[in-house]
């Protein structure tokens, strides 16, 4: 389970080469897999709607009023233990938002999921690893990751680089190979995403168990909190917890007022972070026996 100072590092967003050149390892496990809405559709067109919930805080409403309807992802729950709802995560915590949304990936545990400059969220192929969700099937997709690796290395440097260097030592080292050259890193880059898609549709029946096993079947955890990477929100709910941290500054008028003033939403103050994750629960459960 991730610290919540770890979260942190979410808001000290990094660019869409530095995910896709992150490798420390000499195999697929430290790739960072690019967690995209449109292609995941076009591998899933049968896309999971489902009610999940997101803890903020205030100063986070503005920011979710604008992700409404589109296709950049954040991360929600289905289940959460009541005082990291109250605490936050990466925020000082307090609300809750109650919203539909498009299920990319869901998992019983922390993903570990990291955020980019442009709003896309990437996961660890270690996670996949570490998950114990995989299954026969599995080595087939490790072992195309490494080939795209090997082959993308050979198509975009010169043989007197690559001769006799480990194929991940030289990708994780692109960008100086290619001097910072941005057109040759963006070939790179779409050469990547093109080619971990092919890799997931080509084995889409294993990863789509891994992706959607969760959300398809318990929807509930034994660990503190579960992931859901969602995009193509629809907030339905806003939830205030009692007190509410910034109750030295503002009641619960002037709180609901600055939430009204974001949107009109439907808002509910709870006496205690426990009766709300019980409602949580309640309304995941109904959902999930339909």
């Amino acid at each position: 389970m991730k610290t919540f100072k770890s979260y942190l590092t979410e808001f000290a967003q990094l660019s869409t080469s530095d995910y896709v050149f992150d490798t420390h390892t000499d195999n697929s496990s430290s790739l960072k897999i690019p967690i995209s809405g449109p292609m995941f559709k076009r591998i899933w067109p049968d896309t999971i709607r489902a009610t999940v919930f997101h803890t903020t805080d205030l100063r986070g409403l503005p920011k979710l009023k604008k992700l409404e309807g589109g296709k950049k992802t954040i991360s929600a729950f289905f289940s959460m233990m009541s005082r990291y709802m109250e605490s936050g995560i990466a925020t000082e915590g307090g609300i809750v938002v109650e919203m539909d949304a498009d299920v990319l990936i869901s998992a019983k545990d922390d993903i570990m999921s990291m955020v980019d400059k442009t709003g896309r969220r990437w996961v660890e192929m270690s996670w996949f690893q570490n998950a114990n969700l995989i299954g026969p099937g599995f080595g087939k997709v490790e072992k195309e990751l490494n080939t795209l690796i090997a082959n993308l290395v050979v198509k975009h440097l010169p043989k007197d680089v690559t001769q006799g260097e480990h194929e991940y030592e030289l990708w994780s080292d692109m960008k100086r190979h290619l001097h910072g050259d941005g057109k040759k890193l963006r070939l790179v880059i779409k050469d990547y995403f093109d080619g971990v898609e092919k890799v997931i549709k080509k084995n889409k029946e294993v990863l789509g168990n891994i992706f959607y096993g969760y959300a398809r079947s318990k929807r509930m955890t034994d660990n503190a909190w579960d992931e859901q990477i969602v995009n193509n929100i629809k907030i339905k709910k806003v939830h205030v917890i009692k007190p509410h941290p910034t109750k030295d500054v503002w009641g619960e008028d002037e709180i609901k007022q600055h939430i009204t003033d974001v949107h009109n939403w439907p808002i509910k103050a709870w006496d205690a972070s426990i009766e709300l994750e019980i409602y949580t629960r309640a309304v995941v459960a109904k959902e999930k026996g339909k």
